[in-house]
């Protein structure tokens, strides 16, 4: 698990800089963007680095951090296409990355159990 969160926190850092560029017209155009983009890329810049700062770590609020920016994303990104657009990649990207996450935590849970069930 470790070294999962360790990725983790690198392509969050990696997504927050993408957001920073974003920001400054380097990448996407912010500036002609509509008040919801603009809101959305300000939102993913802030919980991105911090998320990666907390994976990096390795605390709980990382963690908890990763889980609501990846949920948020899906939530956008399927609920909402006719305001983000088709953004599949990053769908698939969330989805491997959340169910790679529970099948180590419960693997992880799994060996910290005792062996009589307690």
């Amino acid at each position: 698990m470790k070294i999962y969160l360790k990725i983790m926190a690198a392509c969050y850092f990696i997504g927050g800089l993408l957001h920073v560029l974003d920001v400054f017209d380097l990448r996407l155009k912010f500036s002609e963007m509509s008040f919801v983009w603009k809101t959305w890329i300000l939102y993913l810049l802030v919980l991105d680095l911090v998320a990666a700062v907390g994976l990096w770590q390795r605390k709980s609020w990382g963690t908890a951090l990763f889980l609501v920016v990846a949920m948020s994303q899906l939530t956008a990104y399927l609920g909402f296409k006719n305001i983000f657009g088709r953004q599949d990649p990053l769908i698939v990207f969330h989805v491997i990355t959340l169910v790679v996450f529970v099948v180590l935590r419960a693997m992880q849970y799994r060996s910290t159990r005792r062996p009589d069930g307690t």
